[in-house]
């Protein structure tokens, strides 16, 4: 695939750089010297453009999945601990929680159980999700 950073310009470099941010196009206009329009058109017609911002969001979504992926433990401390010392509520919710992501919730209603591989990669992409659409990538 070619790259396409070297046929921007500096402008579009840092419209570029500030939508991965979450930014909106009159936001990004301002900050970069162009127009809203110009803002929109690179984002939905420059066709060098939206390959580039495909090729970083990806790059963004796989660094969180890294980076999701190195909490894990951290995470399953956390659980085990809220269902030891937790309030009943708290202790509940923990232990639903734990049961969902091993898709034990589902047991009586589908044949087929996910694979441990399967839930962790729906629980990663959920999360990853998550923290794009708030950061506007997604």
């Amino acid at each position: 695939m070619r790259r396409a950073h070297k046929d921007l310009s500096v402008k579009q470099e840092l419209a570029l750089e500030l939508i991965l941010c979450g930014m909106n196009d009159g936001d990004i206009a301002k900050r970069a010297g162009a127009s809203r329009q110009t803002v929109n058109t690179w984002r939905n017609h420059d066709e060098n453009f939206r390959m580039l911002l495909a090729e970083r969001r990806a790059a963004l979504r796989e660094q969180y999945r890294t980076e999701l992926s190195g909490l894990v433990s951290e995470a399953i401390g956390v659980m085990r601990e809220a269902m030891r010392e937790g309030d009943m509520l708290t202790r509940l919710w923990a232990s639903y929680a734990v049961l969902r992501m091993l898709g034990l919730q589902t047991a009586t209603q589908t044949e087929k159980q996910p694979s441990q591989e399967e839930i962790i990669n729906e629980f990663l992409s959920d999360m990853i999700r998550k923290v794009a659409q708030e950061k506007g990538i997604y």
